[in-house]
Order: C-alpha cells, then structure tokens, then sequence
C-alpha cells in the first residue's frame, strides 16, 4: 500500500509539472528566475537546468516557446522545456564547471548569470550502517562547508515515508549531525542514501522578482544497513 501511496504521490507531482503557462501572458519583470548547474555522479552526467515562475519562486511555472522569441541558454546549448524537470533542461556527458545562462524574455531583454564554482564531497569509506536508536555524526570527505553553501542528506527507499532528511547550514562544518527524532521513521533493512552539497546565490541580472543560482554536487549514493 504505501508503495502504491508513493507511485501515485509520483504521478500527482508529474501531472502537476504539466500545468504550465507560456511567459508571453504575464508581466516579463514578474518573472522569477532560478538556475542550477546540477552533476550526479551516479550517472556521471551535469544537468542545466533553468526555471521560470510568474510572481516568485512558488509561482505559476512558466514555459518560454520559440515564438515569442524568449529562450534561456546554458553557454551556447538552448534548453528547452522538459515536464519532469519542471523547466528547460539540457543534460551533459562528465562533470560540467561555471558556465553562464543567458535568458532573453518576450521583449528582447537579455540577462545574462555566471554559475558559482562548487566543492566535491564524499561519503567516508566506512558508512555502512546508521543506528536508529543513537544520534550519530557523519563526517564527510571534502573540504568545510563555506559561506552559501549547504550539504543535504536523504535517507530513502520505496516506501512512502520511511525516510529522514538532515541539512548542514553552517560556515566551517564538516559533519552533519543525524538525530534520533528525524531517523524515528526509517525502516530497518536496507536503505540508500543521497548526499548533495549545493553553492547557492542570488542571480546578478534578473527581473524585480530576482532569483537564484547554484551549482549542485551529488556524490555517490551509499548504500547502508539500518539498524535498531
């Protein structure tokens, strides 16, 4: 049951991607714009990703078609809009640094955002296992957290619920503490786990709305045993 729960929570979210406007109908500086240069080592692929949303960053998704002439670039590559994403996208082969996206809107005005440089991180050789019933403190394998930059940790599996989420906000760390509480859900057994470290900034050029800028890392999954 719930992992028809999570199937279904699935396809709402897919569905709910689709219900888009084009950026022709609204006011071109009510446009939020938001960027992320995404690389997942588990596929050894970069994502270019670039969002657009009416009013703000939980407005109306929006699309930018060719005929209006509005369009969003990463370096020379046009990303066009992919449903799944919930925005333009264009993927890469290997792992893709800096980079600027480029954005023309409706009336020709351009805008121009150079990706921030990420940082590299790693789980620790030895994470094998998370115990339920204890706090622990993972210490990651790269360097310490620097000013806009956050590392988040997902503890998954297919089941609707049973997982955990843990972020690590502050300058100089490096270990994220995993507490008792927020593991209380997880189921034991096998479990996967996501870690992504994220350099995020407000964009340079953009409309009165602003936005975002980042560039995301996610290192190899690890796959862990959890116990009581």
């Amino acid at each position: 049951m719930k992992k028809l729960l999570f199937l279904s929570g699935c396809l709402v979210t897919l569905l709910s991607a689709c219900n888009k406007e084009d950026s022709v109908d609204v006011n071109q500086d009510k446009i939020y714009c938001d960027y992320e240069l995404f690389y997942n080592e588990n596929e050894d692929k970069t994502h270019a990703v670039a969002r657009f949303r009416f009013g703000g960053p939980t407005g109306t998704i929006l699309e930018l078609t060719d005929s209006t002439g509005a369009n969003v670039r990463y370096n020379e590559d046009l990303l066009t809009y992919n449903s799944w994403y919930r925005g333009h996208h264009k993927e890469f082969a290997g792992r893709v640094e800096g980079g600027t996206f480029t954005y023309t809107n409706t009336e020709g005005t351009v805008f121009i955002n150079e990706v921030p440089l990420g940082e590299v991180i790693a789980f620790p050789d030895d994470f094998d296992t998370i115990q339920k019933s204890i706090a622990e403190t993972l210490v990651w394998e790269g360097s310490v957290l620097n000013e806009n930059q956050h590392v988040g940790l997902f503890v998954g599996s297919w089941s609707w619920g049973d997982d955990a989420l843990f972020v690590q906000t502050t300058d100089g760390a490096s270990d994220i503490v995993m507490g008792v509480s927020q593991k209380d859900d997880l189921e034991l057994g096998t479990s996967t786990v996501y870690m992504d470290r994220s350099t995020a900034l407000d964009i340079a050029e953009g409309t009165s709305e602003g936005g975002r800028i980042r560039y995301r890392y996610r290192c190899e999954n690890a796959v862990v045993t959890v116990v009581e």
